[in-house]
């Protein structure tokens, strides 16, 4: 997975509600905002990453169903 951090302080503070508008904006983005407050953007994980995630869903969903 490819992650870009941004800085975005020089130009602008980005509070919890600009935050909140460009992810909303932009919903195709998976964002994250680091402990710094710097953006974080992570690229789509693949098909081998999203078929481990879905075994343990499933896995923990019938753990906790018992």
């Amino acid at each position: 997975m490819t992650t870009y951090t941004i800085n975005l302080d020089p130009i602008v503070k980005l509070t919890r509600e600009k935050f909140y508008e460009l992810c909303a904006a932009n919903p195709e983005l998976k964002l994250e905002r680091n402990a710094n407050g710097e953006l974080v953007i992570m690229s789509p994980i693949g098909g081998e990453t999203s078929a481990w995630n879905s075994d343990l869903n499933t896995d923990l969903n019938i753990f906790l169903t018992k």
